[in-house]
């Protein structure tokens, strides 16, 4: 990422981010995520994966969508209702490698979050920390 002012970020707590948009569907979770998970949801880890999630073709372990949504995003009130144990990706989100070119959101980006652009603007050093969270969740 290039120097920069930085790039301006709020979360509106609209849920959109929780919500399958074609190639933007999917949480998918690495071992200690859904250890995380399950003990947030006070359940033994296989009970938490038969319910919670499924495998990809490729194996990968990814949340289930229920209604075209995360299924930890209340419908009501558009929040997670695991935020504390959330995933790294989630966590992260949008300051992802594929969200951010140059040091400026892309146009996908803006597509996908209304609360990109608005807010405090988040140091570049803050914002490389959380896209190498990411990268370094996806390799575990």
């Amino acid at each position: 990422m290039s120097r920069s002012a930085g790039l301006r970020f709020e979360c509106t707590l609209c849920g959109e981010c929780c919500t399958a948009r074609g190639e933007y569907a999917y949480v998918y979770l690495n071992a200690d995520e859904a250890r995380a998970l399950a003990d947030e949801l006070g359940l033994g880890l296989a009970e938490f994966k038969r319910r919670y999630t499924e495998k990809d073709e490729y194996g990968w372990t990814q949340l289930r969508f229920e209604s075209e949504s995360c299924v930890f995003l209340e419908p009501g009130t558009k929040r997670c209702t695991v935020y504390a144990a959330r995933p790294v990706q989630c966590r992260t989100f949008p300051f992802w490698r594929d969200l951010v070119e140059s040091g400026r959101w892309t146009d996908a980006a803006r597509k996908l979050c209304p609360g990109i652009g608005q807010g405090p603007a988040h140091r570049p050093e803050d914002v490389e920390a959380r896209m190498l969270e990411m990268e370094q969740a996806d390799e575990t």
